[in-house]
């Protein structure tokens, strides 16, 4: 069996960039694969056992390569390349990126083409179409000018990066990237589910899609980090009254003490356990604090240290999940930007309200887009939040034309072109039960809200989707 950890590279990754800046800038598909894709393997310490070439993975489904740590399992890494073509190479930089995402090269090698027959990444990590066999974990793009990773969790594929362009200071740290990717496991998707405007249920419809998640045999981790603590109570825990346990970690990990940092931070996670009326069980894990303690971070620290330290912290439970929850306040102050900007996704609900509507629209056309400029000028290689989604939450039985109409010209007039989840949130009086008992209402297996939230998670996360906003 291969190992995890590729053998050590016979080629520098001096040598890969000083190669890639001899390339021409017109430069043939098949020669970048055979005088710079061969070189930039042999630097990732892969043989020939691990490499797939142009395999067939569905029913007109071939990606370029398949990479792979052990054959007799799936593979970590599709590839998918194209020809180097000088007028790309040629658009200035504060052009490239919105150039790249109407050129015909980029669109082809994700998957975006118009043409249906034109197949990409996305396609390449789709779940419902590719056998599990052939199923990565990761996908990359690359033309010689530009490239982008791309990350599959069960259903969902998103970007791990935005679009880059290749140069010498980019390459070496995509070098880095896809290394680790081969080496280690892959790690939780971190979410939120949050609105600035309070009173929408984030805290209700993360308390149950994590549940569904759970019941699925997922690992799901819990993070209240919300001053009010709703979401420790409603699933009948207490918040953490010994809070410093941030302060020891980051302590622990300035030592380089990272086996400690851990320890305490494991510790420091409560578990509990719910029955379903059929039978089933799960269980949630949930990492809380008080409100005092919570309250003194916006007060002394400055939201980029936050990022960085909840950053780190998230790094050592990461690997022991497959889906971490963020709890944040509808305040969208230094903590909630932190907290925020450590997350992979965010599915903005909003409670058929104008000022919830206009408030996530706005946290998805300005909020959004400037969480993921710090986190690429903190020098983060992968960049999120990603957008998700709008989720109608507390929807009533019947919404009516009238609101239908009204909320459809306040997303044109507002210019929203993102994502909108199809599965609508009716507001039954069981959640009002469940809140009272202190369990995710998903313990009614029965329940009409129960049937939706479970749609949900498989519409968002289980079955294949794909985002790149």
């Amino acid at each position: 069996m291969i190992t995890a950890t590729p053998p050590p590279a016979k080629t520098s990754s001096k040598k890969i960039v000083d190669l890639w800046a001899s390339i021409p800038t017109s430069y043939p598909e098949a020669d970048l694969a055979a005088n710079f894709m061969v070189k930039l393997f042999d630097y990732l310490g892969l043989n020939h056992h691990q490499i797939k070439n142009t395999p067939g993975i569905g029913a007109g489904l071939r990606p370029d390569y398949l990479i792979y740590n052990d054959p007799a399992q799936p593979p970590i890494l599709a590839i998918e390349i194209k020809k180097r073509e000088s007028g790309l190479a040629a658009v200035s930089d504060a052009q490239f990126v919105a150039t790249c995402q109407n050129h015909p090269l980029y669109k082809d090698a994700v998957g975006l083409s118009d043409n249906p027959k034109n197949n990409g990444i996305i396609q390449y990590l789709d779940i419902d179409n590719v056998n599990s066999s052939h199923l990565a974990n990761y996908g990359l793009v690359f033309n010689g000018d530009f490239f982008q990773l791309w990350r599959r969790v069960d259903g969902l594929v998103i970007p791990m990066t935005t679009i880059r362009r290749v140069n010498k200071t980019s390459l070496p740290k995509l070098l880095k990237e896809l290394a680790h990717c081969l080496q280690a496991p892959p790690s939780a998707l971190v979410t939120a589910i949050w609105n600035s405007k309070g009173g929408v249920a984030k805290t209700t419809n993360t308390i149950n899609v994590a549940s569904c998640l759970a019941l699925a045999g997922k690992r799901v981790l819990l993070i209240d980090l919300d001053p009010q603590n709703d979401l420790t109570s409603g699933i009948g825990l207490k918040a953490n009254y010994a809070p410093d346990y941030f302060d020891r970690v980051y302590d622990q990990l300035q030592l380089q003490e990272v086996d400690r940092a851990k320890d305490i931070l494991t510790k420091s996670i409560q578990t509990k356990s719910f029955a379903t009326s059929d039978g089933q069980s799960f269980h949630l894990s949930l990492l809380s604090s008080s409100k005092n303690y919570l309250n003194n971070i916006n007060d002394t620290v400055r939201a980029k240290e936050a990022h960085v330290i909840f950053n780190d912290i998230l790094d050592l439970v990461r690997e022991n999940y497959d889906y971490i929850f963020i709890d944040a306040s509808p305040k969208y102050d230094k903590l909630a930007q932190c907290l925020l900007c450590t997350a992979d996704t965010i599915i903005l609900p909003f409670d058929l309200g104008a000022k919830s509507l206009k408030h996530a629209i706005e946290l998805s056309s300005k909020v959004i887009p400037t969480l993921q400029t710090m986190r690429d000028k903190a020098d983060d290689f992968t960049v999120g939040p990603w957008n998700l989604g709008l989720l109608y939450s507390l929807c009533p039985t019947h919404i009516g034309v009238g609101i239908e109409k009204s909320i459809a010209d306040v997303i044109e007039q507002q210019g929203f072109t993102g994502k909108q989840v199809n599965t609508r949130l009716i507001n039954f009086a069981q959640t009002k039960q469940a809140e009272f008992q202190e369990k995710p209402v998903i313990c009614w297996q029965n329940s009409q809200i129960t049937k939706l939230f479970h749609k949900l998670t498989t519409e968002v996360f289980l079955s294949h989707n794909y985002t790149d906003k």
